[in-house]
């Protein structure tokens, strides 16, 4: 009775390990339905993007934005910028940095730079196809005054940020062009803006310069070309239908000396043997053709 007992206690115990199981693994595998956020004039937030204080499940953590005073924020590499608009379709952000986005249009230098010195965007999040388009301005600080020279045509001066011997200028950099800044000078951070123009366009004053600064950027996104990023690979377009898509793109690795060597004699001998079946080819039609030419000739003797 007891051993029956001990079957059917063990029986259902084992049941409920099962079941336990099965819902651990059907709650890994579930993916949460969640609703869109929204944050003042950004009315759209889904994934890949969240807010923080989201529930926990909802959107992608490496796009987590922020509302500040109702208003979107995203931080990179580590500037602030106020998100503007959010196209899932194309796959971009148009974004404005925080420094460049007040009314009354403080004297200041960008809150960070999205970009490197070469134009490319540095957070491997935003590794779009809007990647290494567009223009940008350069901020650049100089030991003298340069404004006379002819090299610095294109130099707009910040007059608010240029004291004690120090000037400051806004260099406007066209699309695809390399900025190589004069002797007494360094660039200090670069600002992207929406502008495709000559690299000399020169602009009459520092208010000019903001009104294209506070019109913001766009940037474009990827999932894609982040998990390409994090493996070390680079992205490229599967598909220019929208919403794009991307892959990594194949590696081209060296061969070693070694492969190399093992390649060339593996050649080498494929063709020493190529070379020997068609000797051994020819030998056997040249013995075959004497062969039938020895018993013709027997038979006509005969």
């Amino acid at each position: 009775m007891r051993t029956e007992e001990s079957k059917t206690a063990s029986t259902i115990l084992y049941s409920i390990l099962i079941f336990l199981t099965f819902i651990k693994v059907e709650a890994r595998n579930y993916k949460q339905v969640c609703s869109s956020s929204s944050c003042g004039e950004i009315n759209n937030i889904s994934y890949p993007f969240r807010l923080r204080g989201d529930p926990s499940g909802c959107g992608d953590p490496d796009y987590e934005l922020s509302c500040v005073n109702n208003k979107t924020i995203l931080e990179i590499f580590p500037g602030k910028y106020y998100v503007k608009n959010i196209s899932y379709e194309d796959q971009v952000l148009r974004l404005v940095d925080v420094n460049f986005a007040n009314a009354n249009r403080s004297c200041s230098l960008p809150s960070g730079s999205v970009e490197n010195t070469d134009g490319f965007v540095q957070d491997f999040r935003f590794k779009g196809v809007l990647d290494s388009l567009g223009s940008r301005f350069r901020f650049v600080k100089c030991s003298r005054n340069i404004s006379s020279l002819q090299e610095a045509a294109n130099h707009t001066t910040i007059p608010c940020l240029t004291r004690n011997g120090s000037y400051v200028y806004a260099v406007y950099d066209g699309e695809y062009s390399y900025y190589n800044p004069q002797p007494s000078c360094s660039v200090v951070s670069l600002a992207p803006v929406d502008l495709l123009h000559d690299i000399n366009y020169k602009f009459p004053s520092y208010e000019a310069v903001m009104e294209l600064l506070e019109a913001g950027f766009f940037v474009g996104w990827s999932l894609e070309c982040r998990d390409c990023s994090l493996a070390g690979k680079s992205c490229v377009v599967k598909s220019w239908d929208k919403p794009l898509t991307y892959i990594c793109e194949r590696e081209n690795k060296e061969l070693t000396r070694s492969q190399g060597n093992l390649i060339i004699a593996g050649i080498v001998v494929g063709g020493l043997i190529a070379l020997l079946v068609i000797i051994g080819i020819l030998v056997f039609f040249v013995r075959k053709y004497r062969t039938r030419r020895n018993a013709s000739s027997s038979t006509e003797k005969n």
